[in-house]
């Protein structure tokens, strides 16, 4: 599994699409969760220009990182870098601030309304619809509830526990 998903990985940071679609992809040793779909999905059609414009694949690196965590107890955020509890609050308020957007825009962000996906450095991170829940889906298909660094970084914890709770209840 852990080779497959560095595989994955790195053909799809390496905008390589039609190699992991027809090559990896019949492989996976697990049924794909449709969240890594829609960000292959998204990459086909928005990551086209390797060097402007390449894909970061997020959710594959939560994958890998929770099979990393399911077979060694390693912490999230080795591969995936961001903090997806503050990537989204960044998401957020580059939607709903406009003097934020523009700010973040001097500093080299882009950001993609239409596709819901944001520019960083190491390419497009694509948001979509559906965030939070394609996380919780990894963790689901992989059997574990991955942990993140807190503030201090001595500790780590699990993310989005308030949303999780919720679900949890069901509809009020």
């Amino acid at each position: 599994m852990s080779r497959w998903l560095e595989a994955a990985c790195g053909a799809l940071s390496a905008g390589a699409y039609g190699h992991f679609r027809e090559d990896l992809l019949p492989i996976c040793p697990i049924p794909v969760p449709g969240c890594l779909t829609r960000e292959l999905t998204f990459a086909e059609r928005c990551c086209r220009d390797r060097e402007a414009d390449r894909l970061f694949p997020i959710r594959f690196y939560w994958l890998l990182e929770a099979n990393e965590q399911r077979l060694g107890d390693y912490p999230a955020m080795g591969y995936s870098r961001y903090h997806p509890e503050k990537l989204l609050e960044f998401w957020q308020q580059a939607e709903a601030v406009p003097a934020f957007r523009a700010e973040k825009e001097t500093e080299g962000f882009r950001f993609d309304f239409e596709e819901k996906a944001v520019d960083f450095t190491v390419g497009w991170i694509y948001i979509g619809d559906s965030f939070v829940d394609d996380l919780i889906c990894i963790e689901e298909t992989i059997g574990v509830e991955l942990l993140f660094p807190t503030g201090d970084g001595d500790t780590t914890q699990s993310i989005f526990r308030d949303f999780k709770a919720r679900r949890k209840r069901g509809p009020a």
